[in-house]
């Protein structure tokens, strides 16, 4: 019983730094809030991630499901994300992802800048514990 609380003890020890570091980011598209209630988008490894069917929601697109995987459609664009894997495809050409996307709380979060540049055809503006999708900006701004 000891071992069992003493491997239970370090492994709990060994995670918390990795959930330590994962923090909320306050998301915006063009100044107004996407998400009133917070926690669709986080810094997890140093990226900032955004919950993929919240994004689609957000621009009005098509996800289908397939297992650990995600199909996203948002104007015409579509791209294929699989959790653990930052192999990735957009319009059926292979790309490479700069974070692996991940299941938290069951959903699939994906790299926010790559998403919104490459599958939603905007911008996006980061600062401190703050993202702003630029859609309809001035585009000097």
């Amino acid at each position: 019983m000891k071992s069992l609380v003493a491997a239970f003890v370090a492994v709990a020890f060994a995670l918390a730094p990795a959930l330590a570091t994962d923090h909320l980011v306050t998301l915006t598209m063009d100044g107004r809030p996407v998400d009133r209630a917070g926690g669709i988008a986080i810094v997890h490894d140093g990226l900032v991630y955004a919950d993929a069917v919240e994004l689609v929601k957000t621009f009005d697109g098509l996800v289908t499901f397939a297992g650990k995987s995600e199909s996203i459609e948002i104007r015409g664009h579509v791209g294929r994300f699989t959790a653990g894997t930052r192999g990735a495809s957009v319009d059926r050409v292979r790309v490479v992802l700069p974070g692996a996307p991940f299941v938290r709380n069951g959903d699939l979060y994906v790299p926010l800048e790559f998403f919104i540049t490459r599958i939603a055809s905007a911008r996006v503006r980061f600062s401190p514990g703050h993202a702003d999708i630029r859609v309809n900006a001035n585009p000097l701004s």
